[in-house]
This record gives structure tokens, sequence and C-alpha cells, in this order.
């Protein structure tokens, strides 16, 4: 299916389909931005709840447990939007194989390794934020999880960093937000999507990674017309951390920092491998077919994104996003 812009009216006047485009781009970032806005407002309205139901001193394990159940229910908006929407499902949750979208199963490996060293590499810009946050007087510490020593307790903590959240945010934002945006262009809705995911998670560190991320799971989703190197990927990021975080907690902080500098190591040296390997045997040509082709639109990509801040949703995606980012600075004087 091409999800290209189609002009609704060939001899209509130049100006007014600028206008239209404007327009439709707008109104989608708005609707994109209200999804993201409900998923949010699902999550909190569960943690108040489970803050009330839950016991005086409930184990941790009762909390993660919780916890679990509550962002699964992240998922009901995007679930929702795209059955009522009145669009076919494979726009918004395609799993198409490689062959559907012109792609070979070492096109794929090749997709899955480099990924995954780009994704470790956006850990450096991170790693600048959060030092120049301690310049200015914060600790540039991003909330961790709690965690203890109970098996059961460790099991459900990477159930719930593992797991769930990237199946979960994956359905919303390179499932049902990019594709209400797709509409008006490829790269539009990659770039969008990928400032939601990082205003979504409410802190300045964890926005740029997320931003950055956002637009290499956006392309994937695009390029191979599937959401499942999103979710494996995005699962294999949040994999590695939680397993770090349970060897510092059961082995101490040495072994933690040899497993991180090890898959960090590994997955870099892979990534480079797949890049010279793939050089060698087919040639530069081979990657143009990776390319996402432009989109012809009437309208650049800036004067689109407009709605993040002239439309109502747009507007208080970032008010979220940046109040909840202050805050949680604040916090961490």
């Amino acid at each position: 299916m091409d999800y290209r812009y189609q002009m609704p009216v060939q001899n209509d006047p130049r100006w007014m389909l600028v206008w239209q485009e404007r327009r439709g781009a707008g109104r989608a970032v708005n609707t994109a931005s209200w999804l993201t806005l409900g998923s949010i407002s699902v999550t909190a309205v569960v943690q108040v709840l489970l803050a009330f139901s839950l016991p005086a001193g409930a184990s941790m394990s009762l909390q993660y447990l919780g916890d679990c159940v509550g962002y699964l229910l992240l998922a009901l908006v995007p679930i929702l939007y795209v059955c009522f929407c009145g669009r076919p499902t494979e726009e918004f949750l395609p799993f198409r194989r490689p062959a559907q979208a012109g792609l070979s199963g070492r096109d794929m490996l090749f997709l899955y390794v480099f990924g995954m060293g780009l994704m470790l590499a956006c850990n450096l810009p991170v790693s600048l934020v959060e030092a120049l946050e301690q310049v200015f007087g914060f600790s540039g510490e991003i909330p961790n999880m709690p965690l203890d020593h109970t098996a059961f307790t460790q099991v459900l903590y990477f159930l719930y960093g593992t797991l769930i959240p990237p199946l979960v945010e994956e359905v919303l934002f390179r499932g049902a937000v990019l594709g209400c945006l797709r509409r008006w262009g490829n790269w539009f809705a990659i770039v969008v999507s990928a400032l939601l995911f990082g205003l979504y998670h409410g802190n300045v560190a964890q926005f740029v990674f997320a931003v950055l991320i956002g637009i290499l799971f956006g392309y994937l989703r695009v390029r191979t017309e599937s959401i499942l190197p999103c979710i494996v990927l995005h699962m294999f990021n949040n994999g590695m951390a939680s397993v770090g975080a349970l060897l510092q907690e059961n082995m101490g902080q040495t072994v933690q920092q040899q497993f991180t500098i090890a898959y960090f190591v590994i997955c870099f040296v892979a990534a480079v491998a797949a890049v010279v390997v793939r050089l060698a045997v087919e040639g530069k040509g081979s990657m143009k077919k990776l390319r996402i082709p432009a989109d012809r639109m009437l309208t650049s990509q800036w004067q689109r994104m407009r709605g993040m801040a002239t439309t109502a949703g747009g507007l208080l995606m970032l008010l979220y996003g940046v109040g909840s980012s202050i805050y949680v600075l604040m916090q961490s004087r």
C-alpha cells in the first residue's frame, strides 16, 4: 500500500493544496498527541488506584505485579483507536515478511546487527547531557526502579523492564501514532513519533535517548513494513539494562560494569563488521536498497511539524514533557 500523500483534486490551486496539507498534518499531530496523552492518563489512573488498593507495607513483588498489569493497560488507548478509527489494522500494526518489503534475510540480519550498534551509540549524547546536568548542580542520574534479592521480585523486575514496556510502547508509538501520521510523509511520521516518544518519558536524559532510538525504530517500522523489528530491538535494549541491574544487585558493581563493557564492545564490533562485510560482498549499491523513498510533498518537514506547537494536543504534550523534566531535575538536586 502506498501511504504517500495523494492530491485530492488535481486542478485545485497550489495554495489550496498546500493549505490542505498543512491542516491535515496538524490534525494528525493533534491526534497522535492525544493518543499519547490518553495512554499517559491511563497509566496515571492505574498508579493512583494501585497506591490506594495495595495494603500498607506491601511487598516489592506485589508492587511490581501491579505495575505489570497497569503497564499492560496502557495499550488500551492505541488498540481502541486502531479498532475504531475505520482504517485497516495493517496500517498500524503490520507484521509483514521481509520479502514483502523487498528485503532478504541478509538485509534483515544487517539491520538487526547494525541497529544494535546504533542503539548503543545513542548512549553517548545521553552521557553528555548527564555531565551537563552535573555541572549545573544536578545529580545527572535517571530514576531507577527498586530491586531486592527476592527471586520472585527479580523475575517480575525483568518482566516489567524487558518484555512489557517494549511491547506496549511499540504498539503505541510505532503502531497507532506513526500509523496516523504516515499519510503526511514517512520521515514526518518517523520524526514526530520519535519526539512524542521522547516527551512521553518525561526527563531530559531519557528524552534525548528516546528521540534517537525512536528515529531508528521508526525507520525500521517504515522500511521493513513490520513492527516486529522495533519490538525485538527495544526488548534487547531494555533487556541488557535489566540484566545489568540484576548482576549489580546479586554480584556487585564490578561484575555489572564488566558485563556492560563486554556487550558494548561486542555490539559495536559486530555493527562495524556488518558494514564492512556488506560493502565488501555486495558493494556500495547495497546500501541504497535500505533507503526510504523521498516523500513527494508540497510543504517542508518543518511546516508540517508546526502542529507540535499550534494544536491543543501538541502543546499539552510539550507542557507535559517540559514540566515532568523540570520536576525530575528538581528531585535530583
